[in-house]
This record gives C-alpha cells, sequence and structure tokens, in this order.
C-alpha cells in the first residue's frame, strides 16, 4: 500500500458490509478509532442507501455533529450537514415518473419498496407472503413485528428510520414523492431482475446491486460518485486528500472520484476490481487495517 502525498482531510464510508458488521453495529474498535481521527481534524462522511433517519443514530455514536461530518443520504440524492443541522435534497422521484416501472415490478416475483424520507410502500407477491408467514413463526416474531425485508433477509425491521408503512397492491397507492425504489430477492433470481430492468428502464433510472439480494432504483443520473463529487467541491477537498471504502456496485461510483479508494474484504470480486486496494472483511474492522497500513 503506497504512502499517501497530502493529509487526509476526509473519510467516506458506506454503511452496510462497510462500517457496520454483521450485527448492524459499529465495532468499539472501529467507532474509537473514528473519533480519534476527528479530534485530529479529520471529517467523516457516512455514504449511505439509508436516508438520514436511520443515519443520524450512527453519527452521533461517532460525535459527527461536533467535528464536522455529513450524511450522504440516500445514494447521493441528498446531503445532510450535521454541524449545521442544513439538509439539501437534490431530487425526488413524483408518483407519475416512477408508475412505470413499479408496476412492471408488480409482475414480477420480487419485493419492491417505494421509500421516502420517514417511511415507504411496499409490495410483495402471494409467494413472498407465505414465506414470510413461515420466516415469522420460525422465529417466533411479535405480531406488529414488520412484513418488510431488507437487504440480507425476508423480514426486517425499519420503523427506526422508516415508521410509516403502507403495504399496497399497485402503482396507483403510491402517494408522495420518492426518493428511490428498492427491490429484494434471492441472488440469483435478483441477478435476472436486474438485467431485464436495466434493459427496460436504464434510459430513465440509475440501478444498482447494492447486496446480492437488493437492487436500489434511483433518478437517472444520480450515484454516491456524484454526490461525493459535489461535497469534495463544496469543501474544495482534492482527490488525494479523501480516502473512500464500500463493498457494493453502488459504491464503486465513489471509487473513481478519489485517489485513494478500498473494497472491503466481503465485497464482491465486481468491486474488488475497481477499488484500488482491498481491506478486511466489515467483521475484521477493516476500515481501521487499512487506515493503520497507511499510518493514518
Amino acid at each position: 500500500m503506497t504512502t499517501l502525498s497530502k493529509p487526509v482531510k476526509a473519510i467516506v464510508m458506506d454503511m452496510d458490509g462497510t462500517l457496520l458488521n454483521e450485527r448492524d453495529k459499529i465495532s468499539p474498535v472501529t467507532r474509537d478509532y473514528l473519533i480519534g481521527l476527528e479530534k485530529q481534524g479529520v471529517r467523516l462522511v457516512l455514504a449511505s442507501g439509508r436516508s438520514y433517519t436511520r443515519l443520524l443514530g450512527y453519527a452521533g455514536q461517532l460525535e459527527m455533529e461536533k467535528y464536522g461530518g455529513y450524511l450522504l443520504e440516500i445514494d447521493g440524492v441528498a446531503l445532510y450537514d450535521l454541524a449545521n443541522q442544513q439538509r439539501t435534497k437534490f431530487k425526488t422521484m413524483s408518483p407519475e415518473e416512477i408508475h412505470g416501472i413499479f408496476s412492471y415490478l408488480t409482475t414480477q416475483n420480487a419485493e419492491s419498496q417505494a421509500m421516502f424520507d420517514d417511511g415507504l410502500f411496499d409490495f410483495f407477491t402471494p409467494e413472498i407472503y407465505e414465506k414470510k408467514k413461515q420466516i415469522r413463526q420460525e422465529q417466533n416474531l411479535p405480531d406488529d413485528f414488520p412484513w418488510t425485508a431488507g437487504p440480507w433477509n425476508w423480514l426486517t425491521d425499519f420503523r427506526d428510520g422508516y415508521g410509516n408503512l403502507h403495504y399496497l397492491q399497485s402503482a396507483d397507492e403510491i402517494s408522495c414523492p420518492i426518493n428511490k425504489l428498492q427491490i429484494m430477492q434471492e441472488e440469483k433470481p435478483l441477478a435476472e431482475l436486474f438485467e431485464r430492468l436495466q434493459d427496460k428502464f436504464s434510459d430513465s433510472f440509475a440501478i444498482y446491486r447494492t447486496t446480492p439480494r437488493q437492487l436500489e432504483v434511483l433518478p437517472f443520473g444520480y450515484s454516491k460518485g456524484m454526490g461525493i463529487r459535489k461535497l469534495m467541491e463544496k469543501e474544495g477537498w482534492g482527490k488525494e486528500e479523501v480516502l473512500v471504502f464500500g463493498d457494493g456496485e453502488n459504491d464503486v461510483s465513489m471509487f473513481g472520484e478519489v485517489t485513494h479508494s478500498f473494497a472491503m474484504g466481503n465485497a464482491k470480486p465486481f468491486v474488488q476490481k475497481r477499488a484500488r486496494y482491498v481491506t478486511g472483511t466489515n467483521r475484521e474492522d477493516g476500515i481501521v487495517q487499512a487506515l493503520k497500513k497507511l499510518g493514518i
């Protein structure tokens, strides 16, 4: 690993599969190390598909408000300046804009979610509903546990950030502007659906694979990379002064914006090939491993 030619001014980190371990937590080792760097003047940026409602808790753990950190939300669609409590949303999609693609998704064997700031509209097929019922019974989950799928399993509780849940049967029921779409299915059928969506809708939307069993659909032209570029211009950070860590295909767009990009050891080969370096996994404090090797 090469040495740095300039001091680091910012560290940009994806959340799921990167900063967070398999228990959806920031490990104490990583948390303490990052706070130590903040005390030395390094700014932290959390770059995630999540909205601010599901990021503020993690930002609090890292004391980012105190040290002038940022949240790059919704894969680059919004930016939250924690020190000034200022949020800038660059784009939303109207119900009319997403009607065609969401209607198509209701014909596919997948779960589709239309996300807004504090809630989501959720559609899933009868086949998936049967899977969910079986899992709910096997895990002895309470009756009020949400039916929503997440990036890693068929039942995930999003109420900490998306408490306003609506289960729907058609795209006609979507009634407010949408930040993004999420589509969940097992890895192989999801890969096939990804190809179909690219073929039919890539001229109108940005479509990414974020985990092996989740796709995300954003407004056309938007990405984490675009968001990081806007933030770097705003702060005057150079390409050699910002480090980027990620594990998903939606993180690759950030790699091209900086000199020093890191794929996690748990990232797919496609992602690892596009980063300058590969570090340890999210279970092994891979971010800290990389920073120590660079002498930071």
